[in-house]
């Protein structure tokens, strides 16, 4: 029906096609609808039956938090040319805000990213985990994720930061189980995370690799990481 791009009257015409009681509100099933005749399958293919994702993409719209969504919703997002990524995923994470304290748990992140996954993602135990993406949107340290540092890692946006901060940053996403170290299985787990070690290597391939990246740089000879050595190893400042 209509490109990647459509007008306000082609969502005009998909909302009221979709909006079978005439109340002015699209249910899920309604949405889903509307949504597939917007894009004339380009995303509504990839909605299939799961509700999750289906729940996921309507939190995007429903700016009131009625559990439906008006025409209005709708064009605020879509607009005349292309989705607004931004403000559909900032409504989304709101969304989740369970308590409605500003910021996003560990708990609270999973539904998102369970609804962003493929299928064939879902059943991948090597997948990114959790406590992955909470480390990497986590600028301060403080465990824990607000809004907008969620809104940076879906919308690709980089905050400006001081190099020591970003360093810092960097050592947490290594550093998974928070002890102030980074000990050779963490690095591993990086590197798979990263796609930085193939299928074909084997355990002694993986070793070295580890043993190459910790040499020169384990200067205590703890067989770990601290955050000092870690900076030298990347070469930046502490």
């Amino acid at each position: 029906m209509a490109s990647d791009k459509p007008t306000k009257e082609a969502v005009e015409q998909a909302f009221a096609k979709a909006d079978k009681d005439e109340n002015g509100k699209l249910t899920l099933s309604e949405f889903k609808a509307c949504f597939e005749e917007v894009y004339s399958g380009k995303y509504g293919e990839g909605l299939g039956d799961n509700d999750a994702i289906i729940n996921m993409m309507m939190s995007g719209f429903d700016a009131d938090g009625d559990k439906m969504v008006s025409l209005d919703e709708l064009l605020k997002v879509i607009g005349d040319k292309k989705i607004d990524e931004k403000l559909m995923f900032k409504t989304m994470i709101k969304g989740v805000d369970k308590d409605g304290n500003g910021f996003i748990s560990a708990a609270e992140l999973k539904p998102i990213l369970d609804a962003m996954m493929d299928d064939d993602d879902s059943d991948d135990e090597d997948g990114p985990p959790i406590e992955f993406f909470m480390n990497m949107g986590d600028t301060n340290g403080d465990q824990k994720l607000s809004i907008q540092e969620l809104l940076n890692i879906f919308t690709g946006e980089v905050e400006e930061k001081d190099p020591k901060e970003e360093m810092k940053s960097m050592f947490r996403l290594y550093d998974t189980d928070a002890d102030g170290m980074i000990s050779k299985k963490e690095i591993l787990g990086f590197m798979k995370m990263m796609g930085m070690v193939d299928e074909d290597d084997t355990h002694a391939d993986m070793r070295m690799i580890v043993n190459m990246f910790m040499a020169g740089s384990d200067e205590d000879g703890d067989g770990k990481l601290n955050y000092e050595e870690f900076c030298k190893l990347m070469d930046k400042p502490e």
